[in-house]
């Protein structure tokens, strides 16, 4: 007989009496019995396998959702092909079959990118991959629904001049997109992502640069984004004595002189804070979670972020603002104080000046955070 070469596992199951098999690459498409009496066909092994309790044959494949009773190491014979699959993982809906036959496509969905880790939470196994630079999210096999967490660069601080160190406005909190987890009234949740096997450009913005000289206005924030279908957009830069709080994700916000802080973008996050020329001072920066707060005597601060957990189970704070002129305490989500940039890898926005020692900060850069189970 020729083309005999046996190229998969042995397959038996002694405590039913079933000889061992294996399957053949050979045109002849057919199961040889390692006993040297021959061979069987398909149809034949197929009727020998059916009395095994952990083995299934059909004349389709295994899908995710198979939920196979009998857990890892079920087999499943698709006995119009000749491929045999084993199931590696019996993750509920998210099994993972490797192909043991003459075929080599095994059915699972797997994907490569950015720092891959794992939790479980509430009964779920969680895989995530994190991007904090730009990257590549390849799906290599299946399809799947995704959630995603997806925070642009904040913006940098507003700069003033000597005569009014603290006029400046906080630079704004990148965007804040998510499919799951804490949203506020200006930050909805999207629905999950679909994937199948291909390759989907992830986008990390960068923090805008701080106010580099007297009376320059803050850079706005890079936008980041998961493949074209959602973008975060970049926070705004705070505003300066001669120039406007710019509208973002979360808008920066208002020097003393301009006054109004900059938009924030509808579902992603909120204005920024006003300023005032009585108190010479600038607003915060806006936040995902509310709008930066309006000078007063004694603060100016950002308006704080949300919160999300996708990346390890549990919640995280992204996108505060910076704060304005008059100062005040960091914004939950990075955002940066007099002096101290907005964080990295949160979408903080950028500080204002607030004397004539301190020039304005730049803004945090973004995250991209993929999650399945």
């Amino acid at each position: 007989m020729a083309n005999t070469k046996i190229t998969s596992r042995v397959i038996a199951d002694n405590s039913v009496g079933i000889p061992a098999l294996a399957v053949s690459d050979g045109s002849d498409g057919q199961f040889l019995q390692t006993n040297g009496s021959g061979t069987l066909s398909f149809a034949d092994a197929a009727s020998a396998f059916a009395d095994l309790t952990d083995v299934t044959v059909a004349t389709s494949d295994p899908a995710l959702n198979t939920n196979p009773s009998t857990g890892v190491g079920t087999l499943w014979l698709n006995k119009n092909t000749g491929d045999l699959y084993c199931c590696t993982d019996a993750t509920s809906n998210s099994n993972y079959w490797t192909n043991l036959g003459k075929g080599t496509d095994d059915v699972g969905f797997t994907a490569t990118g950015g720092t891959i880790t794992t939790y479980t939470a509430n009964g779920n196994d969680y895989t995530v991959h994190t991007f904090t630079t730009s990257g590549t999210f390849q799906v290599t096999s299946g399809s799947k629904n995704i959630d995603v967490l997806v925070v642009a660069g904040g913006g940098g601080g507003g700069q003033c001049n000597n005569a009014h160190p603290a006029g400046g406005g906080g630079g704004g909190a990148g965007g804040f997109i998510t499919s799951s987890g804490t949203s506020g009234a200006n930050s909805s949740a999207i629905s999950q992502v679909a994937v199948s096997t291909g390759s989907y450009t992830i986008t990390v913005g960068a923090g805008g640069a701080g106010g580099t000289a007297d009376n320059v206005v803050g850079t706005s924030g890079g936008n980041s984004s998961f493949a074209t279908s959602v973008v975060a957009i970049g926070g705004g830069g705070g505003g300066s004595n001669t120039g406007n709080a710019l509208s973002g994700g979360s808008g920066g916000g208002g020097a003393e002189s301009s006054g109004a802080g900059g938009a924030g973008t509808s579902g992603q996050g909120y204005a920024g804070g006003t300023g005032d020329e009585t108190g010479n001072s600038g607003g915060g920066g806006g936040g995902a979670g509310q709008v930066g707060n309006s000078w007063n005597v004694n603060s100016s601060a950002g308006g704080d972020g949300l919160q999300n957990a996708l990346r390890t189970g549990s919640n995280v704070y992204y996108a505060g603002g910076g704060t304005g002129g008059k100062g005040g305490a960091a914004a939950n989500g990075g955002g940066g104080t007099q002096g101290v940039n907005g964080t990295v890898n949160t979408g903080g926005g950028g500080a204002s000046d607030v004397t004539a020692d301190n020039e304005a900060t730049n803004g945090g850069s973004g995250i991209v955070v993929i999650r399945y189970s």
